[in-house]
């Protein structure tokens, strides 16, 4: 990999890679946050109370976190090209699923569904971090980050506006459906825009792993245990839409849930003792040993 200097203004190479990944970035989280500015809009026209607006708020961000674990199991398969890509594109469908919500319960899933897009942070950081060498990484992810958390600024800033200018009644739809738009669109720009690794190291990178590797049998516990919260959002997410102030799980759904969320989460461990198995049956050099305990505290820095 190419240890000079990139120009950040270039279109070619690893800085078109940035460029291209954090506009990328930019506009998930133009999606994530495209009704936040735009709820007293969206409450007149619906009716929609006050306690339906802060459950809106709870489920844009419920699905990130499983999100970001599933994506990133993605990216390790099938390569951030391809990821992110799909990424744009599959999260536009309940964009405009939002934008054409007659009720709080269309509102409500379509919110849930859409918090998906969130995942798009993992998908950046990982081909920039396979592209720039560790000298500019820090640099490159910063540039990322940055413009990208950007997008929900622009969102509050410019959706407003935009809506009032498509009419005011039903203009929060328009501007929605719109950002929809132009994320699906992006999805193919990205596809034939950027490679998943610099040429030089492309050939290389051909090993696929089926879940993060540990070095030993504590470790394994301690990631099974970093899980566990994650899954447990889900659950009490599911328990607090079936309380008598929504409602929109009954007992009956709220209890599947709860059965396929921990049955997803043994699943889980199944995948992970499976795929560490054969590594941990035998003496691990020491080059190779890390504690899994540091990943654990950037877990919980990060929650």
């Amino acid at each position: 990999m190419s240890f000079t200097p990139f120009k950040l203004l270039n279109m070619q190479g690893k800085a078109k890679v940035l460029h291209m990944s954090w506009i990328a970035f930019f506009i998930s989280f133009v999606i994530w946050f495209n009704h936040a500015s735009l709820l007293v809009l969206i409450q007149q026209d619906l009716g929609i109370s006050e306690t339906e607006v802060d459950i809106l708020l709870l489920l844009n961000v419920a699905l990130t976190i499983p999100a970001r674990v599933i994506t990133g199991m993605l990216v390790d398969r099938f390569g951030a090209k391809i990821s992110y890509s799909v990424l744009l594109a599959v999260c536009s469908i309940p964009c405009f699923m939002f934008a054409s919500a007659e009720n709080f319960a269309e509102l409500a899933w379509s919110r849930f569904l859409l918090g998906f897009i969130g995942a798009g942070f993992v998908v950046g950081v990982r081909i920039i971090g396979d592209w720039f060498p560790a000298s500019q990484v820090g640099t490159a992810e910063g540039i990322y980050a940055g413009w990208g958390n950007f997008g929900s600024a622009f969102a509050a800033i410019f959706l407003p506006g935009l809506a009032f200018y498509f009419g005011a009644e039903h203009g929060w739809r328009s501007a929605i459906a719109l950002t929809g738009g132009i994320a699906l669109v992006y999805s193919v720009v990205y596809y034939f825009s950027v490679e998943n690794f610099p040429p030089e190291i492309a050939a290389l990178k051909t090993r696929r792993p089926a879940a993060m590797e540990v070095t030993s049998i504590r470790d394994l516990f301690l990631y099974m245990l970093s899980l566990a919260p994650l899954y447990a959002t889900m659950s009490l997410l599911a328990w607090k839409l079936s309380t008598a102030e929504t409602m929109i799980l009954s007992s009956g759904c709220t209890a599947i849930v709860h059965s396929v969320v921990w049955l997803l989460f043994l699943i889980h461990c199944y995948q992970l003792v499976n795929s560490n198995a054969d590594r941990l049956s035998q003496p691990i050099a020491s080059i190779h040993h890390y504690r899994y305990k540091q990943v654990f505290i950037l877990a919980i820095a990060i929650w």
